[in-house]
């Protein structure tokens, strides 16, 4: 095994400090020591390592390529420990904490809402910070740390993430009451050709399993609204202006509208908890998560009807 870098947890803020403003003078007024102090910090770091970190001109300091793979390692470390520390501090008060989840805003809207509520009679002092998003977006803060965990759906294997599984999804065209769907037991995709829809954009994940399919079949979707948020997708949709697909976790309860399963054999995926291996746990993220799967035991949502 390689000798691991005998670095200080002040050398790291050093050289995240500096990455940061670019300006050894503006880093060192931020942690509060002398410019030379700061200096001969780095030099020490850049000593340890073995590489240089930052390219220093009158003018400007720049990092290095070795640099710029380095910064995010530290301030993941740095990040992580005062994970740790507040997780220390949470035992001796469970009912404290701070707790960052990501999720899909059509989840966040139906679903978790009322788990955050049940959560916080029980914990009415932890802090909860909700991130709503698209799927990838869900998956890059899971991946950077800034997230203790984020629910999504199963797409590809993710070797760098803890998984755990909380139930079987579908997905179902939302239209009007009245849209010619209503008399149809489930809507294949074939039916949708021509549909006006309404979407979230293309980079999200649905859109990129039904585009897929489309394209496979040989025509493409006719996307006629595209929105940032799902609320704006049910008002369009309310409105009768087309159709939009959800996932059947994320199912609006509106006496407006109505919902059919698309094409159950070809269609599906799994609900899921995803925590970044190696990551510390608090008390409060732990606490939720485990609420969550209460909330999702023994659901096995049964299979859309068939024709």
């Amino acid at each position: 095994m390689a000798e691991i870098p005998n670095l200080s947890v002040r050398q790291l803020k050093a050289v995240a400090a500096v990455a940061k403003y670019s300006s050894f003078i503006a880093a060192a007024s931020e942690l509060r020591l002398s410019q030379p102090g700061l200096s001969r910090m780095i030099r020490s770091a850049e000593e340890e390592l073995g590489i240089s970190l930052f390219d220093r001109t009158t003018r400007q300091v720049t990092l290095t390529s070795a640099g710029a793979e380095f910064v995010p390692l530290a301030e993941r470390v740095l990040h992580d420990l005062e994970l740790g520390s507040e997780a220390l501090r949470e035992l001796r008060d469970q009912a404290r904490g701070h707790l960052a989840i990501s999720c899909p805003m059509s989840f966040a809207t139906n679903m978790l809402a009322n788990m955050v509520i049940e959560y916080k009679r029980a914990n009415p002092n932890v802090i909860i910070q909700i991130f709503e998003g698209i799927q990838s977006n869900t998956m890059g803060m899971i991946r950077s740390g800034q997230v203790d965990f984020g629910i999504g759906t199963l797409s590809e294997p993710y070797d760098d993430l803890f998984i755990d599984r909380l139930c079987p999804t579908h997905y179902h065209v939302v239209f009007a009451r009245g849209h010619r769907f209503s008399k149809l037991g489930r809507v294949r995709l074939q039916d949708l050709k021509d549909e006006p829809l309404v979407s979230m954009p293309p980079s999200s994940n649905l859109r990129r399993i039904f585009d897929g399919a489309a394209a496979s079949a040989g025509f493409r979707l006719n996307y006629t609204i595209t929105v940032n948020t799902y609320s704006a997708v049910a008002q369009f949709v309310r409105a009768g202006v087309g159709v939009t697909i959800l996932s059947s976790t994320s199912l609006p309860e509106d006496d407006m509208l109505e919902t059919r399963p698309v094409d159950p054999a070809g269609f599906g995926g799994t609900l899921a908890i995803m925590r970044l291996k190696g990551r510390p746990m608090s008390s409060a993220a732990m606490g939720f998560q485990a609420l969550i799967k209460r909330h999702f035991a023994g659901s096995s949502e049964p299979p859309p009807p068939s024709e």
